[in-house]
C-alpha cells in the first residue's frame, strides 16, 4: 500500500496537467486543502465548529481512498466514535477524498470517479454525503478490478436518497480534476499514505497513536481535551 502510493504521488507531482489545487473547479464547500467539513448534524459544510490548534476544538482531517480497504476498516472502526464526538462538537471533522489507487483499477480510474461523486453530492446535497461515503465502502470493489461502474455509483447514490438526476451528473466526471488537484496537495501536506489522519493539520503518528484499534482514536482525543 506505501509502495503503491509513493509511486502514484510520483505520477501526479511530475505531470504538467495538474493544476494547482487553487485554480481546480472545487466544490463549494471545500476548503483550500481539499478538505471537506461535516457539521454536528452530518451535513457537509452546515454548523462545522471553529476549530485549530488556537481553540479548544480540534481540526480533524480523514484522507481516505475509497478503493483502500485499509480506509474501509478504518472507517468500520472508528465511525461511531467520530461521529459521536463530531456530532457534540468536540472535533471539527474534514474528509479528503483522493485518489491514490488509480492505476489499481485496471484503467477505470475508479478512486477518482469515486472521489468526484462525492464532491458532486457534497457540493449539491450535502446532506447525503457521508451516507453516500458509507455506502461506497458497503460496495467497496478490491484493488486490481476495474471497480465500479459510473452507472454503479450513481445506483448506489440514489440508493442514499440522492436526486436521480443528481445522480446522472456524476458521470460528467465535474470534480475530477479538483480531486487530481487534492491528491497532489495531501502528499505535498504529508498526506503520505490512506488513511492518513491529521490533527489540527499535523499527521497522527499511528506508531504513537495506533486508531486502527477500537476505541483508541477517541481516548487520544479525550486524553488531549482542554491542552
Amino acid at each position: 500500500m506505501i509502495a503503491a502510493f509513493a509511486a502514484v504521488v510520483f505520477f501526479i507531482v511530475n505531470s504538467s496537467k495538474v493544476p494547482p489545487l487553487s485554480e481546480a473547479h472545487a466544490p463549494a464547500v471545500a476548503d483550500e486543502t481539499g478538505g471537506i467539513p461535516v457539521g454536528t448534524g452530518g451535513v457537509a459544510g452546515v454548523d462545522v465548529p471553529a476549530s485549530g490548534a488556537d481553540t479548544a476544538v480540534p481540526r480533524v482531517d480523514l484522507y481516505v481512498d475509497l478503493m483502500c480497504p485499509v480506509c474501509n476498516r478504518f472507517e468500520q472502526t472508528n465511525a461511531l466514535d467520530i461521529d459521536g464526538l463530531r456530532e457534540a462538537g468536540t472535533i471539527a471533522v474534514y474528509y479528503h477524498p483522493v485518489s491514490v489507487l488509480d492505476r489499481y483499477s485496471k484503467g477505470t480510474k475508479y478512486p477518482t470517479r469515486a472521489a468526484s461523486a462525492v464532491a458532486v453530492v457534497a457540493d449539491q446535497d450535502p446532506s447525503h454525503m457521508l451516507q453516500f461515503i458509507n455506502a461506497l465502502y458497503a460496495n467497496q470493489p478490491e484493488e486490481g478490478t476495474p471497480g465500479l461502474s459510473d452507472d454503479e455509483i450513481a445506483a448506489i447514490a440514489v440508493g442514499v436518497g440522492v436526486p436521480v438526476d443528481l445522480a446522472a451528473r456524476m458521470k460528467q466526471g465535474e470534480f475530477m480534476k479538483w480531486v487530481t488537484a487534492a491528491t497532489d496537495r495531501a502528499s505535498q501536506d504529508g498526506a503520505g499514505v490512506t488513511p492518513t489522519v491529521m490533527v489540527n493539520r499535523v499527521v497522527l503518528d499511528q506508531r504513537s497513536v495506533n486508531y486502527m484499534t477500537p476505541g483508541t482514536l477517541k481516548a487520544y482525543r479525550e486524553s488531549v481535551a482542554g491542552k
